[in-house]
């Protein structure tokens, strides 16, 4: 499927308040075209990338309560999905760098859910393998570092 065409899906789920029809929307997620997180930075490629984490967030709120394990494993796809987006060596340096970003956030968001589950010995352990990863991810990339001037980031 081309960018375009997912768009238009995503789109249409917006645009029709389909937003009781999460599985719709589950399903159109997974159909995302690798060019909805690069490598390129286009109008068409942000706003896609936008609706999609946008479309991952709204599906791990409706399952939080419901399904702990499956609002879980949205979170670890989403992850995931923007963790390649940005260990890619191609991608745009801007898509890399908002990715980067919203992985902090999603760690943040994934903390916090298992921080709220009964079983915390089992939930405790998700958190602790959780901050292994995304501190030696953000150490493999160097991100917090002051040599990020040198690829061409200013903050």
């Amino acid at each position: 499927m081309d960018l375009n065409t997912w768009q238009d899906l995503i789109s249409d789920w917006y645009e029709n308040r389909k937003h009781d029809q999460v599985e719709r929307l589950e399903a159109i997620l997974y159909q995302a075209p690798e060019s909805v997180f690069g490598p390129e930075l286009t109008d068409e490629q942000s706003k896609a990338i936008a609706c999609w984490l946008d479309g991952c967030l709204r599906v791990f709120q409706y399952a939080r309560y419901q399904n702990h394990q499956k609002a879980y494993q949205i979170l670890q796809y989403t992850y995931a999905k923007l963790e390649q987006a940005a260990c890619q060596p191609m991608t745009d340096i801007l898509i890399k760098d908002w990715s980067l970003k919203r992985l902090q956030h999603l760690t943040v968001l994934a903390l916090e859910f298992c921080n709220q589950q009964q079983d915390q010995s089992e939930w405790q352990q998700q958190a602790n393998s959780l901050i292994e990863s995304h501190v030696a991810l953000m150490r493999s990339l160097n991100w917090n570092e002051s040599r990020k001037h040198d690829q061409g980031l200013r903050h």
